[in-house]
């Protein structure tokens, strides 16, 4: 989609197309920035003897709700076009440094899926005209300046959350992940934990592709596995199917590491059963890795100390 900036007198100076799909980030985890690829048509005016300045792009960054976020940084154009002349695509970079905090707002807004942003474009240009006598002139190019223009637009861009993802988080080092060395178990091996190892080597690859609620569905998978369904009585008299770790682990780790081990397990069981059911909790990256870290700890350590087969 193009927009457009328009003089007072209604003539269009200029146009701009974003490629949502070529945003990228750089920077690092201090300072990162998000780089935001424009393509511009300039055009001169159409009277005898009389040009347009582009000077200067700037830009203020919201969500769609319009709540100001960031400031890109300004982006000199420094190009003249004279009389009747169009300069088409024209490449600009507008760059938009962020933070960490900033990174975490868009992070939660856009929910999993596409990141967008409404930029509120500024574009400083200047009306010139020719003086002089230009016949007895060897540069008949000398300007004087008739006015000054701040031109304004309202641009939609919708960033695809693939790009999001794979062009834009790890490039600032957003939400990078600290490698935590954990035992070497041979989970593959272990038949009764295969589901839970297959689960977990999911939830690793959907969390990295963005897909943070699933990731922490399949942790909620990893750990089905390890329980079995009792009954209970509920504070009602009522008779209840209630989820707990399979006695049997109660044999071979004994009862307050058996005790420990269901604790955790039932304290991972309920937030990630959320992220299969429909639920207003709101998953984002942090909670993704959080929640992978712990569930592959307690898995490895369950398996580590796995019972025999009953």
């Amino acid at each position: 989609m193009s927009y457009s900036f328009s003089l007072p007198a209604g003539l269009i100076v200029a146009e701009l197309n974003i490629d949502a799909a070529g945003v990228y980030g750089t920077g690092r985890a201090e300072l990162p920035v998000l780089i935001v690829p424009l393509r511009v048509l300039l055009r001169g005016p159409r009277e005898p003897g009389r040009g347009i300045d582009f000077r200067e792009l700037r830009s203020r960054i919201s969500p769609f709700d319009g709540t100001y976020i960031a400031s890109s940084s300004p982006v000199a154009v420094d190009i003249l076009a004279g009389t009747g002349l169009e300069l088409p695509d024209r490449l600009l970079h507008l760059e938009i440094p962020l933070d960490r905090i900033r990174l975490a707002l868009l992070e939660r807004m856009r929910k999993g899926g596409d990141v967008k942003l409404r930029l509120d474009c500024e574009l400083l240009v200047d009306e010139l005209v020719e003086v002089g006598d230009v016949k007895q002139m060897p540069n008949p190019s000398v300007w004087g300046l008739r006015t000054h223009h701040r031109l304004h637009s309202q641009v939609q861009v919708v960033i695809p959350r693939s790009t999001w993802v794979e062009r834009v988080l790890p490039q600032t080092g957003f939400g990078q992940v600290h490698i935590l060395e954990l035992p070497a178990v041979p989970i593959e091996s272990c038949a009764g934990l295969k589901a839970a190892f297959e689960a977990l080597q999911q939830a690793q690859k959907l969390e990295r592709e963005g897909y943070y609620i699933e990731a922490i569905g399949m942790c909620r998978k990893a750990l089905e596995p390890f329980f079995e369904s009792v009954e209970k009585t509920n504070d009602k008299g009522e008779k209840i199917k209630v989820p707990v770790l399979k006695a049997s682990w109660e044999l071979r780790l004994g009862k307050a590491a058996y005790d420990w081990l269901n604790t955790s397990l039932i304290a991972l069981k309920g937030p990630t059963n959320q992220a299969l059911h429909l639920s207003s909790t709101i998953f984002g990256q942090l909670e993704a890795q959080m929640f992978l870290l712990v569930t592959t700890a307690v898995v490895s350590y369950a398996v580590k100390t796995q019972p025999e087969p009953s």
